[in-house]
């Protein structure tokens, strides 16, 4: 039988049997919109709470402790520049970034063009290499260590507050003045009490859990009868600046160097941040404290992030961290926990709809037996006009695979249609932590799977009555 006298035969008996079609049908409609909606609902979730809370294609690795209760503990290794380049030679590791906290008390203060008045607090910094943002950053040159060595060809490829001499960037000299210490510094540099030169703001990000926090709740706890707080957007506070009292808090001071004062300036917000405090440029971080601290806190780690090839090389990863003597982070074992869990929920809600499509598949069956009986006398003719078993077995089955494209796709689309309801509901909502703008993904797979899956159950249900459809003999059914 040539394709397109099969496909009109397909359409034609699929349209006088309109009705027997589609109430055989629904149950594949309602179990595919069931697993879209629920499938595309868990990979929403997946990409927050794996892809922003927790990211599993990377480990953060830390200084193994034992707490024994008699204050012992640590296996003796420290993370240094060593472990670094060990990290990196491991099977399936793809970059290697090292991660520093400052090791001496902090206090900032300012925002009062922000806030309508000074604030003052305590501050806890870590710093990171550039890098490990830069593709996540909308303007990924303005956070870098500006006080490393610049290249330059002229003035104007400097920063502010420096010119080009010899092919680097030098700080311009300053006159410092507390009354006037911006006045003799352009742009956004400043004048240092204990450099005397221009100094470049040092950039910073901030977590989006940390403008989440305030938006929700420290806003309201810290306005006054007389101040009230504003809400904060990204957009709002982008070149925020804030001064840092760098050796002095207000719970004690370094005794290995005077305190220094330093003009910080936020440059973005990004989930790699440190999620309350601030996430400079680690070379800061290794200078100041080199100054604070000594030799042995500039070179020391408090972390590092590995990040692997692939989600399969993680546990060959995470095994070698622990043969090296290392633990892994805690958020590493909550997003590992977490993908487990998103894993489960995902699995029984593809259950409950292979369930409910596998019932579907037992309703097309006995629609098709219920058909063939009917049209008995039509498959006779068409086996002794020269159709062969094949071709009857295949225009049964040609019709159950239309009918699962059909249900399939409409399936599809109210899963996707309830998806936006609930993305229209949730839009309502109050602002929360890690909200997203949608709750759902569907991704190219998801798609296939879904017609694949209708298809393939129908085709199912259509097998045995297509074969006891292709057994019937002419004569036989001719003369029922």
């Amino acid at each position: 039988m040539k394709l397109d006298g099969m496909w009109s035969l397909v359409r034609q008996n699929i349209g006088r049997s309109k009705k027997n079609f589609f109430m055989s049908g629904i149950g594949i409609v309602v179990g595919i919109s069931t697993f879209v909606f629920f499938l595309g609902l868990g990979e929403g979730i997946r990409d927050v709470v794996l892809g922003k809370i927790f990211i599993v294609e990377q480990v953060e690795v830390v200084p193994r402790s034992f707490d024994t209760g008699l204050g012992f503990g640590g296996s003796g290794r420290v993370l240094d520049d060593s472990v670094v380049e060990e990290l990196r030679g491991l099977d399936g590791v793809r970059e290697v970034f090292p991660k520093m906290k400052f090791t001496f008390p902090t206090r900032g203060y300012g925002g009062k063009s922000l806030f309508g008045r000074d604030l003052y607090a305590e501050i806890i910094a870590d710093g990171i290499e550039p890098a490990l943002v830069e593709d996540e950053l909308e303007a990924p040159d303005a956070f870098r260590d500006f006080d490393g060595p610049i290249a330059c060809a002229a003035d104007d490829a400097c920063p502010d507050g420096r010119t080009c001499a010899d092919g680097q960037c030098v700080k311009q000299s300053c006159t410092y003045s507390k009354a006037s210490y911006l006045a003799d510094c352009p742009g956004d540099s400043y004048c240092a009490e204990d450099t005397g030169a221009c100094e470049t703001p040092i950039p910073f990000l901030v977590s989006n859990h940390l403008l989440e926090l305030y938006n929700g709740s420290l806003s309201t706890a810290l306005s006054g009868s007389s101040t009230k707080m504003p809400k904060l957007s990204p957009g709002m506070v982008q070149g925020f600046q804030l001064n840092l009292t760098l050796g002095r808090s207000f719970l004690g001071r370094a005794t290995r160097a005077k305190p220094l004062t330093r003009r910080v300036k936020l440059v973005g917000f990004n989930d790699k941040a440190i999620t309350v405090g601030l996430t400079i440029p680690i070379g800061y971080v290794k200078r100041f404290n080199d100054i604070f601290g000594g030799a042995e806190a500039a070179s020391t780690y408090h972390s590092v992030v590995v990040r692997v090839e692939d989600q399969t090389r993680v546990p060959a990863v995470v095994a070698a961290v622990g043969e090296m003597g290392f633990d892994l982070a805690e958020s590493t074992e909550n997003a590992e926990r977490a993908a487990d869990i998103i894993r489960t929920v995902e699995s029984f809600f593809a259950l409950i709809s292979f369930v409910i499509v596998g019932i579907a598949a037992i309703n097309i069956s006995q629609m098709f037996f219920m058909l063939i009986y009917q049209r008995r006398r039509e498959i006779g003719v068409l086996r002794a006009v020269g159709a062969s078993r094949g071709d009857v077995r295949l225009l049964i089955l040609a019709e159950a695979a239309l009918i699962g494209l059909l249900g399939g796709g409409l399936g599809a689309a109210l899963g996707v249609g309830a998806a936006e309801l609930v993305d229209y509901v949730a839009a309502q909502l109050p602002e929360f932590p890690y909200k997203p703008e949608t709750f759902f993904a569907f991704p190219p797979w998801l798609w296939a799977a879904a017609l694949g899956m209708a298809v393939l159950f129908c085709l199912v249900g259509a097998f045995f009555p297509a074969n006891a459809a292709a057994r019937q003999e002419p004569a036989a059914a001719l003369t029922d």
